[in-house]
């Protein structure tokens, strides 16, 4: 049970995290583009737009946030930059930090960033997805006690993501995931993870990680040609939520293709 619960914080985590590790490639236009956004007039939609290619040099998640820092310098309770923080935050903890301490350090930061972010607006559904995203990758990082302890609390923060916005694609994946991952005893269930994970796509049909794990429920009730269906609208997606993320999901789509078709033999 504690193994199941350790993988849950793990796989819920991993829904809403670009889970690329940063590569050696960084093109110099890239660069200059990013100290150029710094130097002037920095925007939001600029710090988006270089964490997107982080997956191409990890330092973008750096760059990011000193964009988003110096918005918030002119506009501490801006609460789109804050919730931007707090995920660039979880980012940070998961690609850059190897350490125990340091990756504890960085979610616990994007926590409390998110935590706050709650006191201004108590009603955003992200600023409370951004927290127990934030508090279950703490929770993994301290080890397995900590996660199956922090449960509780996941799924109150579940259930008030989708009190708040009943279409939130996110909040819909983890719910699915949880589901999925969680053993029966305690609640799992293989049809209500997949009517979950379908409504998210309904919602973002781009979302990789959903599209991932749809057909790892899918393998999982041994219906082999409906996750290979999913796996391949995956691979072939051309329109992809977040690239980085499908970058990296596709590789494993190609992977589980693999398996379920010796499966079949």
């Amino acid at each position: 049970m504690l193994n199941k619960a350790r993988q849950l914080i793990f796989i819920l985590v991993a829904l809403i995290t670009t889970l690329l590790l940063p590569g050696s490639t960084y093109s110099e236009e890239i660069a200059n583009i990013s100290k150029l956004q710094i130097e002037k007039a920095p925007t939001l939609e600029d710090a988006r737009e270089v964490l997107s290619t982080y997956h191409k040099d990890g330092m973008n998640i750096d760059r990011s946030m000193e964009i988003t820092n110096k918005i918030l310098e002119k506009d501490p309770d801006n609460v789109e930059a804050l919730i931007f923080l707090s995920r660039v935050w979880l980012t940070y903890g998961y690609v850059r930090e190897r350490t125990k301490e340091g990756k504890i350090r960085s979610f616990e930061t994007g926590k409390d960033i998110a935590e706050r972010t709650i006191e201004i607006a108590p009603a955003n559904p992200d600023a409370h997805f951004f927290y127990v995203a934030n508090l279950a990758l703490v929770g993994e990082a301290k080890g397995i006690f900590p996660s199956l302890f922090m449960l509780p609390k996941v799924r109150r923060e579940l259930d008030q993501i989708l009190e708040l916005d009943p279409n939130h694609a996110y909040g819909l994946a983890m719910n699915g995931a949880l589901y999925y991952h969680l053993p029966g005893i305690l609640g799992g269930d293989m049809e209500i993870s997949e009517i979950y994970m379908r409504r998210a796509l309904s919602v973002n049909p781009h979302m990789s990680s959903a599209k991932l794990y749809l057909a790892m429920n899918l393998r999982k009730q041994k219906r082999y040609d409906e996750a290979i269906e999913v796996l391949l609208e995956l691979v072939n997606d051309r329109e992809p939520s977040f690239y980085p993320d499908w970058y990296l999901n596709r590789r494993y789509a190609i992977v589980l293709i693999s398996k379920i078709r010796e499966q079949q033999k």
